[in-house]
């Protein structure tokens, strides 16, 4: 009876915690769109080397290398980079940091988003490598404000399971049936590969548009919270005994 009702009271915590996470709207929004983003990634990373192969001829290993090296490459300097910005940005904006992540996050893939998908469209070979580079750069600059939103916009209590949900979530909607998705893509138009990772890169616009609203809703709530403050200094001291 008492180990029943122990695990019953785990459970209904543990459903509360989640209920708290994903009801959080700037949670929720920052996810989402994270899991935009690491659908257009993903996809890049499986089908970009075929994409190299079919429009410049390069060959598959070379492709592969070439554009393994490029994210990796990328995705350092690019998180290194983020997180100076991100400090940079929270002291020159003086925002809160949900606020200053979210911001940070819309600017860097507002400039990445057409980088990449030029990438997909210009007729050279170095063109793609300096477009994408490029792209691959901001894009990865997220990384820190967004890791940091999804731990700093719950309580401390749940942020372990709020990583947890995030990273779950990212790779449902994500990573996991973006290469399907595209590869049934190219079935249809293998003959114009352009077009089909034009489309991929177009993604990045959704990740843009739930992070634009995350940061809508953190804005509202530190404004909410700001003037919650102002009232509270303000109440006479006798009225607040």
């Amino acid at each position: 009876g008492d180990e029943a009702m122990g695990c019953k009271e785990m459970l209904a915590h543990a459903w509360g915690l989640v209920w708290v996470i994903v009801s959080n709207g700037v949670w929720l929004c920052t996810t989402l769109g994270y899991a935009a983003y690491t659908f257009s990634v993903g996809a890049m990373a499986v089908w970009a080397p075929s994409y190299l192969q079919r429009r410049f001829g390069v060959a598959l290993q070379d492709a592969d290398l070439m554009f393994g090296l490029v994210a990796v490459i990328t995705g350092l300097l690019g998180t290194i980079g983020g997180g100076l910005l991100l400090d940079i940005a929270v002291r020159v904006l003086n925002k809160e940091l949900n606020e200053a992540s979210l911001l940070l996050t819309v600017v860097l893939m507002t400039l990445a988003w057409p980088c990449c998908w030029m990438a997909f469209r210009v007729e050279s070979y170095h063109s793609f490598l300096a477009l994408i580079a490029l792209g691959q750069l901001l894009a990865f600059g997220t990384t820190t404000p967004v890791n940091g939103v999804l731990l700093w916009s719950v309580p401390s209590s749940a942020r372990t399971l709020s990583m947890a949900l995030a990273v779950l979530g990212m790779h449902i909607l994500g990573d996991v049936p973006s290469p399907v998705i595209v590869g049934a893509m190219f079935e249809v138009w293998g003959d114009r590969p352009e077009v089909v990772m034009q489309g991929v890169a177009s993604i990045i616009g959704v990740g843009i548009f739930f992070w634009g609203w995350g940061y809508v809703i953190a804005r509202r709530h530190n404004a909410e919270k700001a003037r919650h403050s102002v009232t509270d200094a303000h109440v006479p001291l006798l009225h607040s005994v």
